[in-house]
């Protein structure tokens, strides 16, 4: 994604808490977050086109040769789609008309990708791996966000590839994520704080914020299970 840190830039921007914002909708989540990624993409293509971003030769002992290989083996995976055929705004509305994606899954796949740029791997989106990418970070963090979710068949049919296509490549996004999937509150809340402030500095939206269903951290998590399991037994 961009060199500026997206991270920064959310936790910068001041929370809205006092309850006279309305939730935005699924299409202004996804209008704002296709325009962010278009201009990632525009700047990464620059980059790409300028040759400022070529491979760093591998070094190192042998297991980290081979571990950085097993690394761009795995971003090679993304970069081997066609692109799209369609606007990021269209694709991305797909997932949410055929899939009943969630705001907060978009969210969550959006601070995915920011982890894989931050990342060792440097996985930034292009329009070669755009399809791929998006994909695979809307399945895996609908995955964490959502209690039921459709199988990678259906998810694959959306997207636009095979189902096996589409496991073989939610298994190497989850490697080249180091399987580091947990979003806690504040992190979530970071970014749509960027995602507001994109939309309007006095615009009085808010992402809606559902984390008492939606998102915990994993201690919270394990804190209603226990808390839940009393109950039941009560």
């Amino acid at each position: 994604m961009a060199s500026t840190q997206l991270s920064s830039d959310a936790f910068a921007f001041p929370c809205r808490d006092d309850g006279s914002s309305a939730a935005l909708s699924p299409e202004v989540v996804i209008t704002v977050l296709a325009s962010i990624l278009e201009r990632h993409i525009a700047r990464n293509e620059r980059a790409l086109a300028a040759g400022s971003d070529r491979e760093a030769a591998p070094g190192g002992d042998g297991g980290e040769a081979t571990a950085a290989a097993a690394t761009r083996r795995r971003v090679r995976a993304f970069d081997s789609g066609t692109e799209l055929d369609m606007s990021l705004r269209a694709f991305l509305e797909r997932f949410s008309r055929y899939a009943h994606v969630s705001p907060q899954v978009y969210v969550v796949a959006y601070a995915y990708l920011d982890r894989l740029r931050r990342g060792d791997a440097g996985v930034r989106v292009v329009r070669a791996n755009a399809q791929r990418l998006l994909t695979a970070a809307i399945l895996v963090a609908s995955k964490f966000v959502e209690d039921r979710n459709y199988k990678n068949s259906y998810f694959a049919a959306v997207g636009g590839m095979a189902a096996a296509e589409l496991s073989a490549l939610e298994l190497d996004f989850l490697f080249l994520m180091q399987f580091r999937l947990n979003v806690c509150t504040s992190v979530f809340q970071s970014y749509c704080r960027h995602l507001e402030r994109e939309v309007s500095h006095g615009g009085g939206y808010r992402v809606e914020r559902r984390l008492e269903k939606a998102l915990v951290c994993a201690g919270e998590a394990r804190a209603q299970q226990a808390q839940h399991r009393r109950a039941a037994a009560a």
